[in-house]
């Protein structure tokens, strides 16, 4: 935007602007200002425009500022739910700690024994895929030696 010392009143051509409208942006002469709640504007009608759109905006602000305290409101909640698990899991881990360490143990024990089995099951339909006379497999293994 062109600096003020540059413009001309839009309702008077032949003398300088002293300042521009807070609504729409206009040059405006001293005669011409409309000063209203610490603004100045053009005419009474952005004026008007500028104190309800003053209303819409405070309006939007508050619902935005009960939506954000909703908002914190039920992060708050989680954090207190997850700090109940936490501390109930630390509770009834430190009651129970042999127990607990024993279901462990057997539970990974018996992880084990399944991942070996997979494992062996696949390696076993991998290698009963392939006849043994394909010259495939035999390429194969002739790289591997």
């Amino acid at each position: 935007m062109a600096k003020i010392s540059d413009s001309v009143c839009l309702n008077h051509p032949d003398t300088p602007a002293v300042t521009r409208c807070a609504t729409c942006g206009k040059p405006i002469c001293r005669s011409c200002i409309v000063s209203q709640n610490g603004s100045n504007y053009c005419s009474q009608l952005c004026a008007a425009n500028a104190e309800k759109s003053a209303g819409r905006v405070s309006a939007v602000m508050e619902s935005r500022k009960r939506a954000d305290s909703r908002r914190g409101a039920r992060t708050l909640i989680i954090l207190v739910i997850l700090i109940a698990g936490a501390a109930a899991a630390y509770y009834f881990y430190t009651r129970n700690k042999d127990d607990v360490d024993r279901f462990v143990q057997k539970t990974e024990k018996e992880l084990g024994k399944k991942i070996k089995q997979n494992a062996g099951d696949a390696k076993k339909s991998i290698e009963g895929g392939i006849p043994s006379n394909s010259k495939y497999k035999t390429d194969r293994e002739d790289m591997v030696r």
